[in-house]
């Protein structure tokens, strides 16, 4: 605890002088914090039941992001756990075409690290993007690597070389690291990703990952459709299909998942959703799949910056095909979100 507090301490320090040298060049900052509350039913047995309710912090965040001519660096922490998630540093090599190292949110799933924690429609991220993630060793979404990213008419392309775990932070060989002297071959593992956005409120892309023997030798495919009006008011109607499939090369298992949620707007301060997300660890098993049904009631009281305070009612109904599952049939989140930037 003391560690995370030095930790925490040093960085509010960092900030405080970048914010004041105007050589560094153009700083930002945002903070989140979602506070929550949470009622459980425990499924234990068929005459057994426990109940919890209880209060706590969902999320803590702080980033900070400073651009200098053609290069722009971004941190982000989070204080509660006291771990640092993104540190990366972009360069603009043309308009449309720039470059990107360190430790980020890269090709993947639409449903998870690249839909930002701010912008959740229910309690949290889709088990598409949550499960997909810890398939391919990106428990948190980022991944240490390299990333060309551009843009070619209305088409965007990122392609990702990383370490294939998202905490493989490697040093050479040598040097005074637990990682250093790990054999992950010449060829790091590759990832590629096409989207994109059109004037109609559409948004959809493909991303496929690609097996490698010498990192984690799993292949992934995702995707995803969304439609959201560009003038998303009361009355109107968005949607979201994710899907995910995750293969081992090693065990022949294919895992395979997909997410359906709509979303209606009832009036300019309130959204109404429901959804159904179903994941399968294993197609060529019976009965092991398992998913969850979900229905929501966002409220803003600033429709015009309807993230920066929002809160959040969610019902989570879990599902599963196997007898006696599943252990934790109800679920009830009330987020309190604070977005400052």
């Amino acid at each position: 605890m003391i560690k995370k507090i030095k930790q925490f301490l040093i960085l509010i320090l960092f900030l405080g002088i970048v914010t004041n040298i105007r050589l560094l060049g153009q700083a930002e900052f945002q903070f989140t914090l979602q506070s929550w509350a949470t009622y459980t039913t425990y499924e234990h047995s068929a005459d057994s039941t426990t109940t919890q309710l209880g209060f706590g912090i969902r999320r803590a965040r702080l980033r900070g992001k400073m651009t200098k001519g053609k290069a722009t660096g971004f941190v982000q922490y989070d204080a509660y756990t006291g771990n640092m998630m993104d540190a990366q540093i972009d360069y603009s090599l043309t308009e449309n075409i720039k470059i990107r190292m360190g430790r980020f949110v890269g090709a993947g799933s639409q449903a998870g690290g690249h839909t930002s924690h701010t912008a959740i429609d229910f309690a949290e991220r889709s088990i598409v993007g949550r499960l997909w993630a810890s398939a391919v060793g990106r428990s948190d979404y980022r991944t240490y690597g390299f990333s060309l990213m551009g843009k070619v008419r209305f088409l965007d392309y990122q392609v990702l070389a990383q370490n294939g775990d998202g905490f493989l932070n490697l040093k050479p060989y040598g040097t005074k690291s637990s990682n250093s002297d790990k054999d992950t071959g010449s060829i790091p593992q590759l990832d590629f990703l096409v989207s994109t956005k059109l004037y109609n409120g559409i948004s959809m892309g493909l991303h496929y990952g690609l097996p490698n023997e010498n990192r984690i030798n799993i292949s992934s495919m995702t995707g995803f459709f969304y439609i959201k009006p560009n003038d998303y008011s009361r009355g109107k109607l968005r949607g979201k299909f994710d899907f995910a499939r995750v293969d081992s090369v090693s065990s022949g298992i294919v895992t395979l998942g997909y997410a359906i949620k709509c979303f209606y707007k009832l009036t300019e301060k309130i959204e109404i959703g429901a959804g159904y997300e179903r994941w399968d660890p294993n197609v060529n098993a019976d009965k092991n799949a398992f998913g969850n049904i979900l229905v929501g009631l966002n409220y803003s009281p600033d429709p015009e910056h309807w993230r920066d305070t929002l809160f959040k009612l969610a019902a989570t109904f879990k599902t599963a095909e196997a007898e006696g599952q599943p252990y934790d049939p109800f679920i009830v989140h009330f987020i309190w979100q604070v977005y400052m930037h």
